[in-house]
């Protein structure tokens, strides 16, 4: 006769040690902030990397308006060879453009504006200036920049607005922590300096 063994057909709850129980439900508890956390932090460093780019995006603009601005000067300086100070002042704005600081987009870009306006004005006393092509495509070619730079700011500004109150607040501020965030500086330009400087050639 075949081994039959005797089954307790009986109804039993299922049993877990407590030990076991405890390990289970901490599991569950830790697991969805450390995905949460973990998330903040790689949108943090996503930001701040958009942040890094578009601040690089406005040394480039700024830069490309400096050398624009150059050019006009070579271009109009058989006009205006006693304006030597202009050139060389614009050559030492030209220098401090590099590293990229933020802190001194302004005061260099209001620099670079003060220039224009000196040079705008001295070339009102020179209408052979107002037909000249090469002149004319370097006022484009400024204007371009400037356009550009606002762009840049009104983008810059608002992704750092952002990241700045992201960093101050919690549980947001943990995250930020690990990878040693701070806040960004603005890039406001003076009320007087918001509207593109305008260098009239007669078109």
């Amino acid at each position: 006769m075949a081994y039959n063994p005797t089954v307790n057909n009986v109804e039993e709850p299922a049993k877990a040690i407590a030990f076991g129980k405890f390990f289970v439900y901490i599991s569950f508890i830790l697991i969805i902030p450390i995905f949460i956390f973990i998330g903040t932090r790689n949108s943090l460093i996503r930001q701040k990397q958009r942040i890094e780019e578009t601040a690089s995006d406005i040394d480039v603009q700024l830069k490309r308006r400096m050398d624009m601005l150059t050019k006009l000067v070579d271009a109009t300086k058989q006009y205006m060879q006693y304006e030597k100070s202009t050139l060389s002042t614009i050559t030492e704005l030209r220098s401090q453009t590099s590293p990229f600081k933020i802190k001194d987009v302004d005061r260099i870009n209001k620099a670079i504006s003060d220039q224009m306006g000196r040079i705008n004005m001295l070339m009102e006393n020179y209408p052979d200036l107002k037909a000249n092509n090469s002149v004319i495509e370097l006022q484009t070619g400024i204007k371009d920049c400037e356009d550009n730079i606002a762009a840049a700011r009104r983008f810059y500004n608002s992704e750092v607005r952002d990241f700045n109150g992201r960093i101050k607040t919690w549980p947001t501020n943990v995250a930020a922590g690990t990878i040693h965030a701070q806040t960004y500086l603005y890039f406001e330009a003076a009320p007087a300096d918001r509207q593109d400087v305008k260098i009239d050639l007669g078109q």
